[in-house]
């Protein structure tokens, strides 16, 4: 099966850069971009919740499961700094960064990432759709997006879902540039989707009869 012409541009710019570090039997050097996050003052009246969460590796396509910069200078074209990564691909980097937002939100003591063997109550699923560098009427925007759903993690139903997203204007056209407009993001996106899972868990939680652990 030959591939669709309407995705072939989005193959090739990766297969290419992706060659260049081995080319002639030389590796080039790199940088490793290491996204942190730094949560907001934490509000003095915000309630603990008595369950337990389960982060799970977000799902995303080929191309953002990478630890290379995804960068889509035009719309289908989707391209990656040459001399550029991530610490980890974006699904890890994602899941390790929300564990720490609900921790660091000091309203639930229960969280941990799906692989953890945390007993929880509640997971939280993801689907990440957007982590690069766009360009947004002719100039750079760090863009995320995700649709996050919140499960009943004994019966896997879905309770609550909800996309999310961000575009942070970059300041220029490098990898720093981008890399730097992603923390920037996540500073804004994970306290609100922190925010939402709590309250949606805790309305769900209040619904449920008792039972012991």
């Amino acid at each position: 099966m030959t591939i669709p012409q309407r995705f072939a541009c989005l193959l090739v710019p990766v297969a290419l850069l992706a060659g260049c570090s081995t080319l002639g039997g030389k590796r080039e050097p790199y940088t490793t971009y290491v996204p942190r996050y730094t949560a907001p003052a934490a509000a003095t009246d915000a309630q603990a919740v008595d369950w337990q969460l389960a982060i799970e590796l977000p799902l995303t396509s080929a191309a953002l499961d990478s630890r290379r910069i995804a960068v889509m200078p035009h719309p289908g074209v989707l391209e990656v700094y040459k001399n550029a990564r991530w610490r980890d691909a974006p699904p890890a980097l994602l899941q390790s960064l929300l564990v720490q937002a609900f921790e660091d939100s000091a309203r639930i003591v229960g969280v941990g990432t799906s692989a953890s063997g945390l007993r929880a109550d509640y997971a939280l699923g993801m689907e990440l759709r957007d982590f690069a560098a766009e360009y947004l009427d002719g100039a750079p925007h760090a863009v995320i997006r995700l649709n996050v759903k919140l499960l009943d993690y004994t019966s896997n139903r879905v309770l609550a879902a909800r996309t999310f997203e961000r575009s942070e204007s970059m300041g220029g056209a490098e990898a720093a540039d981008a890399a730097g407009a992603i923390e920037r993001a996540l500073d804004d996106l994970l306290p609100e989707i922190v925010e939402w899972t709590l309250g949606e868990g805790e309305a769900n939680w209040r619904q449920r009869p008792a039972t012991p652990r």
